[in-house]
């Protein structure tokens, strides 16, 4: 046999035209493609069968098939297979959806539903035959491939022979091709037309019988639907004037309903942006309360000297004219936050750690004094900080404030420090090595 046996056989459904579908089943009945292509020739078509195995059988939805199908079962040595009656589409629809939910498949068009149709159509008229091919297989034990066996049959060998022709074949490693062989007869086929007519015949009297008992239903709704209509109609003109004015009333209700929820909005806004005038005013008068504690004056904290810590502060703290701050980390701001604090009218300003040389000189120009936190005692009571006046008043008069000139020198003496720092670790690791 001239025939790989890692090749697998197929049956190929083909719906041609412009828009060419292609369903290709194996022999088990198992789907391995499904698809469809625009303007492909009929040697890009041949091209992806052969790419998937060894097509036996090239399967049409209608009786007589096309030209094309009878070219591509010639070119691939194939059986044309065609059923007695052109499939309807009722047919084909029904066998693709069918096939398609029990192999978990997606069918796109309708060129991939009658390629399907078509496939499976061959293969449900070969299924008894490759049934009795494997049961007879299994009874003789030949080791001959079950494929191979039905390709025979379906090009029209009994099994006996074609189990005899595949024996002598592996046993003389002979490599003939196997040509169809067409041997149904004229009455053969009339009796597979009678049979499927008849098959029609019973599947078209019970789709009847339906239509005519879901006519009858439909009969007796519509005879109950047009006195419903007739009650509802007299109802209509008794309930029209009444109608109206529950319409209006209604739509008045519905107003009212709109404009009590817009109000509660409003109301709930208002109840909450008053919650937090509350909490403002208590904040504000508790440091009223402890802005004179044992002689000491509340520093007004700033968390961050950036634009949202400066927000943060004048709004919980209600920096104004004479306030002193004390910014927790002043490494941040620049001219601009310099410029925004110095306008408020404060006092002071009292840092923990550097401050920028831009900053310093905004403070120098509104003439507001910079103290570092390290040259005040400063006291935090009920979390808040505080200084004496007279401490703050005794730095500023001994001159041991920031000018803008500082702020190079601030800058200078820390990196100093960091720098003698480093050497000293050099020096111990140094040595440690030498030890």
């Amino acid at each position: 046999m001239s025939r790989n046996h890692d090749v697998r056989r197929l049956i190929v459904g083909v719906d041609p035209g412009l828009n060419c579908g292609l369903a290709v089943l194996t022999f088990d009945g198992k789907p391995i493609l499904v698809e469809s292509h625009r303007s492909w020739s009929i040697d890009r078509i041949i091209e992806r069968i052969s790419s998937l195995g060894e097509p036996s059988i090239i399967s049409s939805d209608v009786s007589p098939a096309s030209n094309l199908l009878e070219r591509l079962s010639k070119k691939l040595n194939a059986v044309l297979f065609e059923p007695v009656i052109s499939m309807s589409a009722d047919e084909k629809h029904k066998l693709a959806r069918s096939y398609a939910e029990r192999y978990n498949i997606k069918v796109e068009n309708t060129h991939e539903i009658d390629a399907l149709a078509a496939a499976v159509k061959a293969y449900q008229h070969y299924k008894n035959k490759f049934e009795q091919v494997d049961a007879k297989l299994r009874e003789i034990d030949s080791g001959l491939l079950s494929d191979d066996v039905k390709n025979l049959v379906i090009r029209g060998y009994s099994i006996t022979r074609a189990i005899k022709i595949l024996r002598e074949s592996r046993d003389t490693k002979a490599k003939a091709r196997i040509v169809i062989k067409r041997t149904t007869t004229r009455e053969e086929r009339m009796k597979e037309m009678i049979k499927e007519l008849n098959e029609r015949l019973i599947l078209e009297k019970e789709r009847n019988k339906s239509l005519k008992a879901a006519n009858k239903e439909l009969k007796l709704e519509i005879k109950a639907l047009k006195s419903e209509i007739e009650r509802l109609r007299e109802n209509l003109d008794r309930a029209r004037s009444k109608q109206i004015f529950q319409i209006r009333r209604e739509k008045e209700y519905q107003r009212l309903i709109e404009e009590i929820k817009r109000l509660r909005n409003k109301i709930r806004k208002q109840n909450a942006q008053i919650e937090t005038y509350k909490k403002m005013f208590n904040q504000i008068q508790r440091l009223k309360e402890r802005e004179s504690i044992g002689g000491l004056t509340l520093l007004k904290p700033i968390e961050s000297f950036t634009r949202e810590g400066l927000k943060k502060a004048f709004k919980l703290y209600d920096i104004r004219v004479g306030d002193m701050v004390f910014i927790l980390d002043p490494s941040g701001g620049g001219s601009t936050t310099a410029e925004s604090l110095a306008k408020r009218g404060i006092s002071v300003v009292i840092i923990k750690g550097v401050m920028s040389h831009q900053a310093l000189e905004i403070f120098e120009k509104y003439c507001i004094p910079v103290i570092s936190s390290d040259k005040i005692n400063i006291k935090w009571i009920g979390g808040l900080p505080y200084a004496a006046q007279e401490e703050v008043r005794r730095v500023i008069k001994e001159g041991e404030t920031f000018g803008s000139s500082d702020g190079f020198e601030m800058v200078k003496t820390i990196l100093d420090d960091y720098l003698r720092e480093l050497k000293r670790n050099k020096r111990g690791e140094e040595k440690t090595l030498k030890f």
